[in-house]
């Protein structure tokens, strides 16, 4: 203890702290890293003001109550991380890279969130775009801590235990990677996400993995069998079955007002993205064929711009490009506004 007592001292006459300041916050029970847990700004506040009101009153530079709120928010982020908090730990650059955060997050709080919430799944509904509504949605929104509310549904965390020493890209990642699935703070932001997503499948299938967790709020042990199940074999198999039959029933006879060649194309996209979601491997050729086949536009344009397109590699061989291909040659000249 009385290590960790000379260390956080030490840190403190680092951070700006004149020894009788040091000694008033010993004074008032502040004498280790650990005393700081918890501590708010308006704590700080009060402590500081009790020490320079004090008899005798005692100088506390500004910077050093800015730097002291700063020690706080790395103390008490590193403490909800399970990441080590020795004061030795607290130097110049960590005081300047979690001062930045800090600020960063008191600008980000006065920010409306822009994020929408997902639609409701829904019988019939899509469950990509719920799936990646959810999680957007959850990046944007923040639990305790301020982290974001994303870690609490993390999957790939069930796979891997979290290192502490990894380095990350960005700051959200490494809250939403290694923040521990435990404590009261888990509890409450656990209990948020479960309304969130109870809430929005409460008229869907989707309800019968949330309806079971109803009295313990557990929106984790919810979500990550739902999306299990929507990523096993047999909804696999049916989505798969669903993007085949959807490109094999595709059939383009020219421009139509209620079917146009950019609808065509629609359908042939969101079909090779459930298949790619599914991890079904699908060369652009195929993909060309596929396009191909199902025009059924008897025009000399048509027969000539497909002509073209199997003569050529670089459209042969890429679907992007021949879709602008097609686009160019039949839609324009269709119109004859070209």
């Amino acid at each position: 203890m009385a290590a960790q007592a000379v260390t956080f001292q030490a840190a403190l006459t680092r951070i700006g702290f004149p020894q009788a300041a040091v000694d008033g916050l010993t004074a008032n029970g502040i004498t280790t890293v650990q005393d700081l847990i918890r501590l708010t700004d308006k704590d700080t506040a009060q402590i500081l003001k009790i020490i320079r009101t004090g008899v005798p009153p005692v100088l506390v530079p500004y910077i050093a109550q800015k730097h002291l709120n700063i020690f706080c928010f790395w103390v008490n982020r590193r403490h909800r991380l399970n990441e080590p908090i020795a004061a030795a730990l607290f130097t110049q650059a960590a005081l300047d890279q979690y001062g930045r955060l800090m600020m960063f997050e008191e600008q980000e709080d006065d920010a409306a969130n822009t994020v929408k919430a997902p639609s409701e799944f829904k019988a019939g509904g899509k469950w990509k775009p719920f799936k990646e509504g959810t999680i957007a949605y959850m990046n944007s929104v923040k639990g305790n801590h301020n982290i974001p509310l994303a870690y609490v549904i993390y999957v790939i965390r069930e796979q891997e235990v979290p290192d502490p020493n990894a380095v990350y890209q960005t700051e959200h990642h490494h809250l939403t990677s290694i923040t521990p699935l435990v404590g009261i703070e888990y509890k409450e932001d656990n209990g948020l996400v479960f309304d969130f997503l109870n809430s929005w499948t409460l008229n869907g299938p989707a309800w019968t993995w949330m309806r079971s967790h109803n009295a313990t709020r557990d929106g984790r042990a919810a979500w990550l069998p739902l999306v299990a199940h929507y990523k096993g074999d047999a909804q696999c198999d049916r989505v798969k079955d669903n993007a085949y039959a959807a490109i094999a029933a595709a059939k383009y006879h020219g421009e139509r007002k209620k079917f146009s060649f950019e609808t065509y194309v629609m359908i042939h996209q969101e079909s090779y993205a459930n298949l790619i979601q599914y991890e079904e491997v699908i060369s652009e050729e195929k993909c060309v064929r596929d396009l191909l086949q199902g025009i059924k536009d008897n025009s000399a344009a048509a027969i000539a711009a497909k002509g073209t397109i199997l003569a050529t590699p670089t459209l042969r061989n890429n679907f992007s490009n021949t879709v602008a291909h097609l686009a160019v040659e039949l839609i324009c000249k269709w119109r004859s506004k070209c």
